[in-house]
C-alpha cells in the first residue's frame, strides 16, 4: 500500500487530473450510451444485474433468459470489452481527484483515504466476472454464484457511494482550505 501512495503522491498532479477528468466525461458521454444501446439492441427491456443494487438469482436468470443466446453473447462481449475499461476510467479518476483534493485540503494522510477507490473497481471486475461465467453456463443454474455476485454488485454500488462521498467531500474541502488560506494570509499583512 505504500508503493501506491507513493506512486499517487509522484503522479497525482493537475495535470493527470485533467487526463482525468476528459476520460471519465468522454465515456460517460459517447463511450457508454453507445454501448448501452447496442446491448439494449438484444436484452430488450429486460435490464442488468450490474445496473441492479442486489440482484437476486432469480432475477438473473429471468435476464439471461430474456436475453436469447445473442443478447448473452453481446453481454459477455460487453462485459470483457467496455465493462472492463469503465472501472479503469473511474478508478483513475476517484484516485487522483481524491488522492489531490483531500491531500490539499487535510495533508497526507488524508489524501490516503484515495485508495478506497479502488474497491469499486474489483468490485466491478469481479462482478463481471461472475456475470460472464453466469451466461455462459445458462440454462445451468449456478445459484451459489449468482448470490456471490449479488452480494459483489452490492458492495460495488456502496463503495461506489462512498468513493463518490469522498470525491463531492474533497472537491469541497479543497476551496474552503484554500479561501482560508488567503484569508489568514491577507490578514497577516496588515498586522
Amino acid at each position: 500500500m505504500h508503493a501506491l501512495y507513493k506512486m499517487l503522491g509522484r503522479t497525482a498532479t493537475i495535470p493527470t487530473l485533467i487526463i482525468a477528468c476528459m476520460l471519465f466525461v468522454s465515456f460517460t458521454s459517447f463511450v457508454l450510451p453507445r454501448q448501452k444501446a447496442a446491448v439494449e439492441m438484444y436484452t430488450r427491456e429486460a435490464g442488468s444485474p450490474g445496473l441492479s443494487f442486489f440482484p437476486k438469482p432469480e432475477t438473473v436468470y429471468k435476464m439471461a433468459e430474456a436475453y436469447g443466446v445473442d443478447g448473452r453473447n453481446a453481454y459477455i462481449k460487453t462485459l470483457l470489452v467496455y465493462d472492463f475499461a469503465w472501472p479503469l476510467v473511474y478508478s483513475f479518476f476517484y484516485l487522483v481527484c481524491i488522492h489531490l483534493a483531500l491531500g490539499y485540503a487535510h495533508g497526507r494522510k488524508a489524501a490516503r483515504l484515495s485508495s478506497a477507490a479502488l474497491l469499486p473497481g474489483l468490485f466491478d471486475w469481479t462482478e463481471n466476472f461472475l456475470s460472464i461465467a453466469l451466461l455462459a453456463a445458462y440454462p445451468e443454474r449456478m445459484d451459489a454464484t449468482a448470490w456471490i455476485m449479488a452480494v459483489t454488485t452490492c458492495l460495488k454500488w456502496i463503495t461506489m457511494g462512498a468513493a463518490s462521498c469522498l470525491c463531492v467531500y474533497g472537491l469541497a474541502a479543497a476551496p474552503v482550505r484554500y479561501i482560508c488560506g488567503k484569508q489568514k494570509t491577507s490578514s497577516k499583512r496588515w498586522q
